[in-house]
């Protein structure tokens, strides 16, 4: 049996393949640390969350920068199982709905598609709401 890469070109579906290709090339070779993983998720928890931000600058102006710290780290533990927990529950749900749906691939390649034109009506029915509101319709 042809291998995912291969399935996908074959199929006609370059783009997948050129994200496959892109992913193949740049983890060639290299093996990620469990530290790597633990800090992804320890920073992953503080970066894109303004209320972890927020909180760690109120404990800084009232110098309890330990206080601060440990609400942070454990935001981030916090976070950290959460996306473990998420990714594995996902990806052992994919293979077993795989197992009993065949066609399951060519739902999940489909699947991008349906969820942006969901935005997009989503965001016109916003425009259109804003500029009702403005008595520009």
């Amino acid at each position: 049996m042809l291998n995912r890469q291969k399935q996908a070109h074959i199929a006609g579906n370059t783009h997948e393949f050129a994200h496959a290709n892109d992913i193949k090339r740049r983890f060639a070779n290299k093996d990620v640390t469990t530290g790597q993983i633990i800090m992804f998720g320890l920073t992953g928890g503080l970066v894109p969350c303004p209320a972890s931000i927020t909180v760690l600058l109120l404990c800084l102006q009232l110098k309890q920068f330990v206080l601060g710290a440990g609400l942070v780290v454990c935001f981030s533990i916090g976070l950290a199982l959460t996306m473990v927990a998420s990714g594995t529950i996902a990806a052992l749900s994919v293979k077993q709905v795989s197992k009993k749906w065949s066609g399951f691939g060519d739902f999940a390649r489909k699947a991008p598609h349906f969820s942006s034109a969901l935005i997009l009506i989503v965001g016109f029915y916003m425009a259109y709401q804003g500029a009702s509101a403005l008595n520009w319709v």
